[in-house]
């Protein structure tokens, strides 16, 4: 079962996500664990000897977009 009804808006999505993580100025790390509901896909990013936060997005954003809108708090 896939989350995209075409290739090319698999395409589309994928091409947005990685143009919206360049954005970021700060180094990404894919990060993959395995959880009672399968693999789960996580991305570290910013200050990693500060304090560990772990965000959740919503249904209708992305991880990308959340990044970009609560970037002040990659500094620490």
């Amino acid at each position: 079962m896939s989350l995209y009804k075409t290739q090319s808006g698999r395409e589309m999505s994928l091409k947005l996500y990685d143009a919206q993580l360049k954005k970021l100025d700060y180094s990404c790390k894919n990060v993959y664990v395995h959880t009672r509901f399968g693999r789960t896909h996580i991305i570290e990013t910013g200050n990693l000897s500060g304090e560990p936060l772990l965000v959740f997005h919503g249904g209708n954003s992305t991880t990308t977009y959340n990044l970009l809108t609560y970037g002040f708090l990659l500094k620490h």
